[in-house]
């Protein structure tokens, strides 16, 4: 399953926010050729559910759970401020 920092958690939240998103819907995951987006959508069943503040952040669904199993979502610094990215998890020795 992908791995979400609380970082990662704590800014969907604020997105959610920011955007006025309705308090029953969280992010989603799709996969298109152009490769991963995130977009408002409401939870079905089967769903993973992040949760940040008591609040439904991010849905996952079986399919897109199982092809993220390696990734991680932080929240990366860029020029132009805070960003989600996702990363390919790495076997670091101990």
């Amino acid at each position: 399953m992908l791995n979400v920092t609380e970082a990662s958690l704590c800014r969907l939240s604020r997105k959610l926010t920011r955007k006025k998103v309705a308090a029953d819907m969280a992010f989603r995951f799709t996969h298109t050729s152009a490769g991963w987006s995130l977009g408002p959508d409401r939870a079905r069943s089967a769903d993973t559910v992040f949760t940040h503040d008591g609040r439904n952040v991010l849905f996952l669904d079986q399919a897109v759970s199982r092809a993220m199993t390696h990734l991680t979502l932080r929240v990366g610094k860029t020029a132009t401020g805070p960003r989600l990215r996702l990363r390919r998890m790495t076997n670091e020795p101990n």
